[in-house]
């Protein structure tokens, strides 16, 4: 389901291999802005197995609208070729067929040119996680002990990172950090794609730069780590974005591997 902004949705999924998968999700409007531009969409009422944050762009609310087109046109192209295990190939062509549905809808209005939303898609298959990647929001895998960012930003700042033009430790004062160098509604899209496991316990965190603007990994890790449910970790997120500014919607959504199922989020 699409999360309305500023509720908390959780479920319990368990697949066809009798592994349950917990999850949490919630979006919220932030501080300063008086419209949520995030989207996040949650699938696990059955197979496929799939969640997104979509953090939108644009003037005119053009953000909201971009998307929202892109997480439903990606459950709708889901739905229609009636997909039951999600392999990268079909997340291409779902993610292909959302960014020409956006691109229509910029030619049909034109207060809505130069719109397009990040995305950061994740399917699960048991225990395997497929991760798709445009813009800056970001996917991290926490085992219990160590905390990975799976996707790479595809931002001006991480381009002259990897450039070599500026150190890593230089970005978060970076003026221009902000600009995105890829995003659904591109003409020329070019997707990342990630693949890896996790074990029983293990977390997936997907979220919008409203998160990580105020939250490093060594704060994600110790939210993450703490006592208290799914629903507890996600809330303590989102306030830690509100009390750092929350200049930004924010949005989380945490999924948990949970072989014993307890039953619990």
């Amino acid at each position: 389901m699409r999360v309305p902004a500023d509720s908390l949705n959780s479920n319990i999924y368990p697949d066809s291999k009798g592994i349950v998968m917990k999850t949490v999700a919630k979006s919220h409007v932030g501080k300063i802005r008086t419209v949520n531009e995030d989207t996040i969409f949650v699938h696990t009422d059955g197979n496929p197995c799939y969640m997104m944050v979509a953090d939108g762009m644009g003037g005119h609310a053009a953000g909201e609208v971009a998307s929202k087109i892109t997480c439903d046109s990606i459950r709708d192209y889901i739905d229609k070729h009636r997909l039951e295990v999600l392999k990268k190939e079909d997340i291409l062509k779902a993610i292909d067929f959302a960014n020409t549905r956006l691109r229509c809808e910029m030619d049909k209005n034109e207060k809505l040119k130069g719109m397009g939303t990040t995305l950061t898609f994740a399917a699960v298959n048991g225990d395997e996680i497929i991760v798709a990647q445009v813009g800056d929001s970001r996917a991290y895998h926490f085992n219990g002990e160590v905390i990975r960012k799976v996707t790479d930003d595809h931002t001006y700042v991480q381009y002259l990172i990897d450039s070599g033009v500026i150190k890593n430790n230089a970005a978060d004062d970076y003026p221009f950090k902000n600009i995105i160098t890829r995003a659904v509604g591109m003409k020329d899209l070019k997707i990342d794609f990630f693949e890896f496991k996790w074990a029983h316990n293990d977390m997936l965190l997907l979220c919008s730069d409203g998160l990580t603007n105020y939250a490093n990994e060594m704060i994600l890790k110790q939210v993450l780590a703490s006592d208290g449910s799914l629903k507890d970790k996600t809330e303590k997120l989102i306030d830690v974005a509100l009390q750092g500014g929350g200049k930004d919607n924010i949005s989380v959504i945490i999924a948990q591997y949970d072989e014993k199922g307890d039953g619990q989020v």
